[in-house]
């Protein structure tokens, strides 16, 4: 008995391990089960997110969509301002380029004017007028009257840039008005002198490698027409976007107005009831 006992504690001790069995073919198709289902869950998730963002965006009342369309209209028309603001920079910093190219187009008329006077004077050169003293100035300020415009033309545009870049300044504005008068006037002189020398003659007195070099055309007519037409489409373009800002304005109103009127007609449909 004793020794029964003792085996009986050794195999209790001691247990024989036990056999693994191989993974049965159900086992396999529960696994890839779970696999599919996992993947699939994926889809569905996204699927269910984008099914519920629908469902706010269709929950939104008409009022709430204005707010926010209002939202977007006012961002894009502060950017819109923000793009003015730097080409009305650009064309302060191009205009000071104009006033230096106009300062240059008087220099070189009036070292030609010069140059004809001294020619006229020359004893040798066959001519008998003499043009000296105050007459000479006049002459060579006559000549060189359209060049002496466009600088003045120039420094109020330059004057008027400047100041649209402080102010909100329109081309209803006095400098503007002045270079704009000027404009004809500059062009009158610039076709008028081209045909005459500084001294009276005809163009024909001067030859002709020097005609098409004594008069350029001045530059600041040029640059007048683009000044003009750059704030005639920035102002056009703030104008369309300040409509569409007070159009969806009265849109809310609109909106709030029938909201009031439609709490209205439920209060009182509620206290008709009560009263029944």
């Amino acid at each position: 008995t004793t020794c029964a006992t003792t085996s009986r504690i050794r195999n209790l001790k001691d247990p024989t391990p036990t056999t693994s069995q191989p993974p049965t073919m159900t086992d396999n198709t529960d696994n890839l089960r779970q696999r599919r289902g996992k993947k699939s869950s994926v889809p569905a998730a996204a699927k269910n997110s984008a099914s519920s963002s629908e469902e706010n965006a269709s929950e939104n009342t008409p009022s709430e969509q204005l707010q926010g369309a209002q939202a977007k209209l006012i961002v894009s028309r502060d950017r819109t301002a923000d793009l003015h603001a730097a080409w009305k920079a650009q064309l302060f910093r191009l205009s000071l380029i104009i006033v230096f190219v106009s300062i240059y187009q008087v220099q070189s008329s009036l070292s030609t004017c010069i140059r004809e006077i001294k020619d006229s004077n020359d004893p040798t050169g066959g001519s008998e007028a003499i043009v000296t003293g105050v007459e000479a100035i006049k002459l060579i300020f006559g000549d060189s009257f359209c060049e002496l415009l466009g600088v003045f033309v120039s420094s109020m545009l330059a004057y008027f840039l400047a100041l649209s870049n402080i102010a909100a300044v329109e081309l209803e504005h006095w400098s503007y008005m002045i270079s704009s008068a000027l404009v004809p006037v500059c062009l009158g002189f610039f076709f008028h002198s081209k045909q005459l020398s500084c001294i009276g003659g005809g163009g024909d007195e001067i030859g002709d490698t020097d005609e098409p070099t004594r008069h350029q055309f001045p530059v600041v007519v040029i640059y007048h027409t683009i000044v003009t037409l750059a704030f005639w489409f920035m102002k056009s373009g703030m104008k369309q976007c300040e409509d569409h800002v007070q159009l969806v304005n009265k849109s809310i109103e609109d909106f709030a107005r029938m909201d009031k009127k439609i709490a209205l007609k439920k209060q009182l449909k509620k206290s008709g009831a009560k009263k029944k």
